[in-house]
């Protein structure tokens, strides 16, 4: 009989949430407003930053076997985000844009060092969906970012915890950037 890991559970969890985002976003779209389109298109420029600082990470071969697994899931999970976020967008008559949000170029010299990159990525990922996810005028969008708000914070979560960073939100709070 297989055993199932803590990381078994948490990807399929995390695929679970990310496939109920998807149709929420792209049936929330057809009445899409200003506003909430210019919240997804940052959504979407900070996906797209997690996905490149992903890649890089991965391509500098610090990261041990399990600890690359476990990063291969986060930049799977990303790039689900990305997808429906592109799909929602599309489903509106809009184009989705291009943009890649602004970060610090990622050479890590050790695993722990690319732990500590992302945990910071990660963490501008949550902080920036949890300061978004009300501003939606429309509902299914606010489900929808905040499933992904989840599956954020959760890394956020999980790399804390490998880094020794507990807890991962100091005073059990997650806040808004000021």
């Amino acid at each position: 009989m297989r055993s199932v890991s803590r990381a078994d559970v948490f990807t399929t969890a995390c695929a679970a949430g990310v496939a109920a985002a998807l149709p929420s976003l792209v049936q929330a779209a057809a009445k899409i407003d200003g506003d909430d389109l210019k919240a997804l298109a940052s959504a979407l420029a900070l996906e797209r930053a997690a996905i490149k600082a992903y890649g890089d990470v991965a391509s500098a071969n610090v990261l041990s076997p399990p600890v690359l697994a476990v990063f291969n899931r986060f930049l799977a999970e990303h790039t689900a985000h990305r997808d429906a976020i592109v799909a929602a967008i599309s489903a509106a008559g809009q184009t989705p844009g291009s943009d890649v949000a602004t970060q610090e170029a990622l050479a890590p010299k050790t695993e722990l060092d690319a732990l500590g990159a992302v945990y910071g990525i990660e963490r501008s990922l949550a902080d920036a969906h949890f300061a978004t996810v009300a501003t939606f005028k429309n509902r299914d969008y606010t489900r929808s970012v905040a499933s992904i708000l989840g599956v954020e914070t959760t890394h956020v979560a999980l790399l804390a915890e490998a880094l020794r960073k507990s807890p991962a939100y100091p005073g059990g709070f997650l806040t808004s950037p000021a």
